[in-house]
């Protein structure tokens, strides 16, 4: 089972998503692939720090209606168990950015492997990270 990065599924915003990552996508059970509540969240601020506007309205809609309904039983939670692997990590990588290690504490609690493009954000021990831009 795969958690995506942020990165990942706003590739899918694109009007000219990368191939390696369109293929990528193909070749998976959708039924396999998991969003973290924390890429919502990212998701979310990007689009509302747009200037008012079409753009701004289509990703709306794309959040919502592809998304949040598309994912809907599978945006998984900062849980409990992802607070305490949060707190590990943060302590031994205190210069990491907060949402990267909120999302790969996700995914360890879960035991997911993370799907980003960003694999030196992610440099964490027992994370296991694949980069679909590289397959």
């Amino acid at each position: 089972m795969y958690l995506l990065d942020t990165c990942v599924i706003s590739e899918g915003s694109r009007t000219r998503p990368d191939g390696h990552v369109d293929s990528w996508f193909a070749a998976q059970n959708q039924n396999d692939l998991y969003l973290s509540a924390i890429s919502v969240g990212e998701l979310h601020f990007g689009i509302e720090r747009l200037v008012s506007g079409r753009k701004r309205n289509s990703l709306r809609n794309w959040l919502a209606e592809t998304v949040i309904v598309g994912f809907a039983e599978r945006i998984v939670p900062f849980d409990l168990g992802s607070s305490l692997r949060w707190g590990d990590l943060r302590a031994r990588h205190p210069n990491a950015k907060t949402a990267d290690t909120q999302i790969a504490a996700i995914a360890l609690a879960f035991g997911f492997t993370l799907v980003t493009r960003n694999v030196r954000d992610f440099g964490f021990d027992g994370l296991v990270v694949l980069n679909p831009w590289r397959t």
